[in-house]
């Protein structure tokens, strides 16, 4: 695990360059092109599904108004997830999760962040549970938060799920905490990392997807510094660079 390791893509909220993000458009854009995994956040309705939408607020991403935990998953679906994108998206909705697993049927890794941070959903992990008992590539799916206590109830309930500490600060003791934790991947935010930090997660054979990561200087940084995936919302424009950067590689040796 080095600068020289080509890191993974993973596209964040689907990808938000190309399709409004955390939906069944993004997605499927995703699978058509081959990235290597997916990034999506999960809230809990007032009627009890869990929905993929980043905000706690409708405002940002839909046409409603209030909070996600307030409204029933019916009256989430009369709302367009994609009208604020472009017209032509204007017939996306808010994705049950469970719709987002039917679709990519093991094809990616799909990374599910539970925002559970300010608004706290209980037991939210015995939801999220629930369902994956019945999908049969768990072992593609990462779990990930900025509350680590759910992260800690997760896996003490299921230690077979991979647990990713979501973080925007650098760990006295990355391998000590993460062992307490079960996780077996680190997301830190670009911007609060280091290759040191890198160096000891590997030591501790942990896995260190960063976020979000977007253009060419950030990317190259990311790349020298030996990250192991990168979560962008440009996953083309990160291929066609991983891409030239390989092709540049072969013509010097």
């Amino acid at each position: 695990m080095s600068g020289n390791k080509i890191p993974t893509i993973i596209a964040h909220r689907g990808g938000r360059k190309w399709a409004p993000e955390n939906t069944l458009a993004a997605f499927t854009k995703s699978l058509e092109a081959g990235v290597y995994g997916i990034e999506l956040d999960i809230h809990r309705c007032a009627t009890g599904e869990l929905v993929v939408i980043h905000d706690d607020d409708l405002a940002r991403t839909t046409n409603g108004t209030g909070l996600v935990k307030d409204a029933s998953l019916d009256e989430l679906r009369r709302l367009s997830a994609g009208l604020w994108f472009a017209p032509e998206f204007h017939m996306e909705r808010i994705p049950l999760l469970q719709e987002v697993l039917d679709l990519i049927q093991g094809k990616l890794v799909i990374n599910i962040e539970i925002k559970n941070t300010p608004i706290d959903y209980p037991n939210i992990e015995d939801d999220l549970l629930s369902m994956l008992k019945n999908y049969k590539w768990c072992d593609k799916i990462i779990v990930s938060s900025f509350d680590h206590k759910v992260l800690k109830r997760l896996h003490a309930k299921a230690p077979q799920i991979n647990i990713g500490m979501l973080g925007v600060s650098l760990f006295v003791d990355l391998a000590d905490y993460a062992d307490k934790m079960g996780a077996k991947f680190f997301h830190p935010a670009l911007d609060s990392l280091r290759r040191d930090a890198i160096d000891d997660a590997h030591k501790a054979n942990i896995i260190v997807n960063t976020w979000t990561v977007n253009d060419i200087a950030t990317w190259t940084y990311a790349l020298e510094i030996g990250v192991d995936g990168i979560i962008t919302d440009d996953p083309v424009g990160l291929k066609q660079f991983l891409d030239n950067k390989s092709k540049l590689k072969a013509k010097l040796f």
